[in-house]
């Protein structure tokens, strides 16, 4: 019998602390396929104070200049210029396709010639996150990379979250990983 009591109130504080310490209140909108480019064109260009972004694969088009991955690089460094803090972390794996590792490259050079800060992930570890965070509110995350074929022709599923601690959250993890590079 005092085992059974002893379990149960157990089993009442892990449930009572975890849904503290686990459950956040947000408004979380679906945004599948090419919903994800307006929307996160749309959160970049009205970016107020901040932009975070973590990213597996984000090639600029030199030959395509209207894509709409050029467009959203783009409007990253025009929010720089604008005096928003843009902060992007890209992979450099080197154990993936060599075009990918060397088109990021190329983006964070461009990137940081606009005023961006861009940081490179260690060469030995995949980051294979696509985290976009606007004005420490918005979280756009889930599948899209910023790859013309990702933005324009495949099935991507994404989330939009507004919360500002879900948006503390990540960046936390971002300055985490900022914290590990080269």
């Amino acid at each position: 019998m005092q085992k059974r009591i002893l379990r149960s109130i157990t089993i009442l504080f892990l449930v009572l602390f975890s849904s503290r310490v686990f459950a956040f209140r947000a408004d979380v909108v679906p945004l599948n396929d090419s919903n994800y480019f307006k929307k996160a064109h749309s959160l970049i260009t009205n970016a107020q104070k901040s932009i975070y972004m973590i990213m597996y694969s984000a090639p600029f088009y030199e030959k395509y200049a209207d894509s709409p991955s050029n467009l959203l690089l783009k409007g990253l460094t025009c929010a720089a210029q604008k005096g928003v803090d843009v902060n992007v972390l890209l992979d450099q794996n080197d154990r993936q396709e060599i075009s990918n590792s060397d088109a990021n490259k190329k983006t964070a050079r461009l990137l940081e010639k606009g005023g961006v800060k861009v940081f490179l992930d260690r060469k030995n570890i995949t980051t294979h996150s696509k985290l976009l965070i606007i004005d420490a509110r918005f979280v756009v995350i889930g599948s899209t990379n910023w790859s013309y074929h990702a933005l324009t022709d495949n099935n991507e599923t994404n989330v939009v979250i507004d919360s500002e601690k879900i948006a503390g959250e990540y960046i936390k993890y971002f300055e985490e990983l900022k914290n590990l590079c080269r």
